[in-house]
């Protein structure tokens, strides 16, 4: 089997490496930290209990997105961890039944899903990638866990989409390149001037993207930072903004 020859014999130069230059113990304590850490992509417990599709990484290559400046622009599909959204939720601190929840780089929806377990007026996931938000609907339509007055998938450029003129909840997990955040705010603006309302923004990310999203939002002074969570690991910290 030479395929299986050809990907196997790296793997052992480079154990047989680890055991050599850091010991056989730190290569053993290595080797169990990586297969019991927490991969988002491999967790299907959320898709197992209610058949949905939401696990898995896609790359920006392969999101579909024809515009060159676009797919450049786009960050890859990682689903956000279902507990890191519930806690969010459980403790941004709005009653859903007075909000509106909107979830910018949806994916493949398992945000979307998560809010729709809340009594949220309408919760609408926006994808520009055609593949996943058609996706996203598929699990839309079949989730059977809904208790929000309704969900909609939106196929569009975050930049172009047109906000719901409702108290709105808008949750992020760190989809775009700064000046794509910034076109989006300065759309965002432009919508509350015409339709004023209350507006809170949940942003997930890692800390070292944190000082380049907050110097994106210092452009919008009518957007506050009101709180940040930093996570253990650095991995899922929450930047919340509030007009």
């Amino acid at each position: 089997m030479p395929g299986l020859r050809e990907n196997l014999l790296p793997k052992l130069r480079r154990l047989k490496f680890s055991i050599e230059s850091t010991g056989l113990r730190r290569t053993f304590m290595d080797v169990v930290n990586h297969l019991t850490a927490y991969h988002a992509e491999r967790d299907i417990a959320f898709d197992r209990k209610y058949r949905t599709d939401t696990a898995g990484r896609v790359n920006t290559s392969d999101l579909g997105i024809e515009d060159a400046e676009q797919r450049e622009k786009a960050i890859l599909y990682l689903p956000s961890p279902v507990r890191v959204t519930r806690w969010m939720l459980d403790n941004v601190g709005v009653d859903p039944r007075e909000f509106v929840f909107v979830d910018l780089g949806c994916g493949k929806g398992r945000v979307v899903l998560t809010a729709a377990q809340y009594p949220f007026q309408r919760v609408v996931g926006v994808e520009i990638s055609q593949a996943l938000s058609q996706i996203a609907q598929r699990n839309a339509v079949n989730f059977s866990a809904k208790r929000c007055g309704e969900i909609a998938i939106a196929n569009s450029d975050a930049t172009s989409f047109d906000f719901p003129a409702a108290d709105t909840l808008l949750h992020l997990y760190h989809p775009f390149e700064p000046d794509v955040t910034a076109a989006v705010l300065a759309r965002l603006e432009q919508s509350l001037r015409a339709h004023p309302r209350r507006l809170l923004v949940a942003y997930l990310l890692y800390s070292g993207a944190v000082p380049a999203v907050r110097e994106v939002f210092s452009r919008f002074p009518w957007l506050r930072e009101t709180r940040y969570e930093h996570s253990l690991f650095g991995h899922y910290d929450w930047l919340f903004f509030s007009n």
